[in-house]
């Protein structure tokens, strides 16, 4: 019985080593704030009539061109800290997706996404 899983390690090894296209390279920063509403305001330069459990800043590159994210939320309090690890995974996939969603916070069509991660905006 260990035998098909350590094959199956192996398979999946073999597979995190597979090449990626440049454009799905990017760089994720998280910066760990205690107060992300106070934090995405001034990223954004606007006050935010909701609360806000985090932000991200997904239209910058680094020095070498490569692209950069970065993530502003707070520190999950422990593993069962749900709604911490929801937030820094909604705004791991702007990192990759753009803005994937309307004001109002529901997912876009998969055409609309990609046409607002080409263009850099940044709602979120």
């Amino acid at each position: 019985m260990r035998l098909p899983i350590a094959w199956a390690a192996l398979a999946l090894l073999a597979a995190c080593s597979t090449p990626q296209r440049a454009g799905d390279q990017i760089m994720v920063v998280w910066m760990r704030v205690d107060d992300p509403q106070t934090a995405c305001e001034k990223l954004s330069g606007q006050p935010q009539l909701f609360t806000v459990r985090g932000c991200s800043r997904w239209n910058q590159t680094d020095e070498a061109g490569k692209r950069l994210c970065a993530i502003y939320a707070p520190m999950p309090r422990s593993e069962m800290d749900t709604q911490r690890f929801v937030t820094l995974g909604h705004e791991l996939l702007h990192c990759f997706d753009g803005n994937w969603h309307d004001r109002w916070g529901r997912m876009n069509p998969p055409e609309t996404r990609a046409a607002a991660a080409a263009s850099g905006e940044n709602r979120d």
